[in-house]
């Protein structure tokens, strides 16, 4: 009999290997053979209640990918290749794949540079902004202007600055608290925090204005009584609404120059990533 554990780990397998693109039938077969070691259709029929008629099938493919070695006889016999070999087949294909969208991709971008885009667009989930930030922040090579709350100061997004800052922009980063005062770095009678919560009921969590061009907000959406999702706007262009409103509220209370944004060294020390001003 095999312990619940056990069931459990194997429907968490075949769960993974599927969305891997292995077929049901395919990831029960190879589970199946992983818990008998060797096997016939049959056995393996019967361990993972798989037809025998489409085991031979699985077999056929899993053999093809290198992941079943066949022994002919009668009956033939299976077996599964090593748990590592299994992992890096799967790493060599999807990194062949990867590389290859990636060319395919690059064929596809748009023939000219889009700088200028019309209205806002909106990202949700706090991985995705993340991404969105970083992506924005790769392309930075004149100066970042960034609040955001802290507990949203991923290492990537640090990363990402440090390495901006190293290719010589103006990192400004400072943070977004319920109350601007407690933000040392942010003259106390700043509008930027409350000018912004006027467009919302939500609680901001990140300002970031790349190059006087690319801008995005996020605030925190309430689900439920519960639980709040981040949501983010952002738009590109220096005409385009957002980026104007987001420049020109930070040409008032920070100066074009930004002398009267430092960076918040505490804020980094809440992360693991380095630090800025090494």
């Amino acid at each position: 009999m095999v312990s619940f554990d056990r069931e459990r780990t194997e429907d968490r397998a075949i769960e993974l290997m599927t969305e891997l693109s292995l077929t049901e039938y395919e990831a029960r077969t190879f589970v199946g053979l992983l818990r008998l070691g060797r096997g016939s259709a049959k056995e393996v029929s019967d361990t993972v209640e798989v037809p025998r008629s489409r085991v031979y099938d699985a077999v056929e493919s899993l053999h093809e990918m290198g992941l079943v070695d066949i022994r002919y006889g009668t009956p033939k016999q299976f077996i599964p290749v090593s748990r590592e070999t299994t992992v890096r087949k799967f790493e060599v294909k999807y990194e062949d794949l990867t590389e290859e969208l990636s060319t395919t991709l690059e064929r596809l971008n748009p023939t000219g540079t889009m700088t200028e885009q019309i209205g806002v667009w909106t990202v949700t989930g706090t991985e995705n902004i993340d991404r969105r930030i970083a992506e924005f922040v790769a392309d930075a090579n004149a100066e970042i202007v960034f609040m955001t709350d802290a507990s949203l100061l991923s290492t990537d997004i640090v990363e990402s600055l440090t390495a901006a800052e190293n290719r010589g922009a103006d990192v400004h980063l400072v943070s977004v608290a319920d109350e601007t005062e407690d933000v040392e770095t942010v003259p106390s009678e700043t509008g930027v925090v409350e000018t912004l919560w006027a467009w919302t009921d939500s609680h901001v969590s990140r300002l970031l204005l790349v190059n006087d061009e690319v801008t995005l907000v996020s605030v925190e959406r309430p689900v439920d009584d519960t639980e709040t999702i981040e949501v983010a706007i952002w738009g590109r262009g220096t005409k385009n609404n957002l980026v104007v409103v987001l420049r020109t509220i930070f040409a008032v209370q920070f100066g074009e120059d930004r002398d009267a944004v430092e960076l918040d060294t505490d804020l980094l020390e809440t992360t693991d990533g380095p630090d800025l001003d090494e």
